[in-house]
Formats: structure tokens, sequence, C-alpha cells
């Protein structure tokens, strides 16, 4: 049976469907220096974001409270858990007084239940919330932060991301065949 057929007479399967792009074009015309300074940041592993009972994984305790930075939300895939590492969304929690990287992950859980608006998000925490993982860099640099946000952003146009951080100049496509 061809997959399409399949997809199509399911049900519950397109609810389940992500866009991926990859386009290594945006990343290599993206500024050298924004690109070594983001591979410089000291990122952290993959950490469960919800632990079995549906709380804050304690592994979030790694965030730093006295910094801010990037923050990566993946889905982990069942089927190959060592192999499916789905990026899902990219975001920054700048440093300041009152924001740092550990309170703005941990808002997420709170967010996908009780925001209005965020679908995006709240469609992210309804099919894969038991399967979410977050992988963090740290910085007080907040322009460092707010370009390599969008540096990722474009290069990658994660599927839970709503905006495009900046206007991007998009080419016409090339004919495969």
């Amino acid at each position: 049976m061809n997959i399409d057929a399949f997809i199509e007479a399911d049900d519950r399967t397109p609810a389940f469907h992500c866009k991926y792009y990859h386009d290594p074009e945006r990343w290599n015309e993206a500024s050298p220096k924004i690109k070594s300074e983001i591979n410089a940041l000291p990122w952290s592993d993959y950490i469960k974001y919800l632990s079995e009972d549906g709380t804050l994984s304690t592994g979030l305790n790694a965030l730093p409270n006295d910094a801010g930075g990037l923050y990566l939300f993946f889905i982990q895939g069942q089927t190959l858990p060592s192999s499916e590492m789905y990026l899902a969304y990219v975001g920054r929690a700048l440093y300041t007084d009152s924001e740092n990287i550990q309170k703005r992950v941990r808002r997420y859980l709170w967010e996908s239940t009780y925001i209005k608006g965020r679908p995006k998000i709240k469609r992210l925490f309804r099919h894969w919330k038991n399967y979410l993982y977050v992988k963090f860099c740290y910085t007080k640099d907040n322009k460092l932060i707010e370009d390599g946000e969008k540096t990722i952003i474009r290069a990658i146009l994660p599927p839970f991301n709503s905006d495009l951080p900046d206007k991007i100049e998009y080419k016409d496509p090339i004919k495969a065949f």
C-alpha cells in the first residue's frame, strides 16, 4: 500500500504531521561570527522536559537561574529513540532582573495549558509532551541571544515557531527533475 494512501485513510495520523525544513544554504549564508559564537556556547545534553507523572523533570534544575540563553525543544521519536530527534521549537530567554532561562523554559507547561493563543505550543504539548526534550545554552549576552535565535530559526524554520524573527528573502524553488 502507498504510504500517502494510508495516511489519507487514517483519521489519527495527520494530527501528528510536522513539516521539516533543512536548507543548509540559509545556515551557510549566516554571519560566520554569529555561527562561531553560537557553536562556542556551552550547550547542554538533552534533558527530558516532563517526568513520568507529568510534572517538570528534575533535569530542568540544570538550567541556570543567573543567565539567559537559547533553548531548543526536540520531539524524541519512539521507534528508534537513539536516532529520532526532531527539532520542534527554538526559543530565547533574555537575561534581566526578572527573567532567566530556567524561568522561561519552565513556563511552557503552564502556558500550554492556561494561556489563550499560542496554538502551535498547545499542539506541541497536546501531542508530544511526554516525548519532549530540551537542549540549551546559556549566556548573559542578550545581543548574542537575540542574534542566535534569529539565525537558528532562519536556518531551520522549526514547525512550532510561529514568527520569523526578521524578514527572510526567499528564492524561487529550483526543480529537482
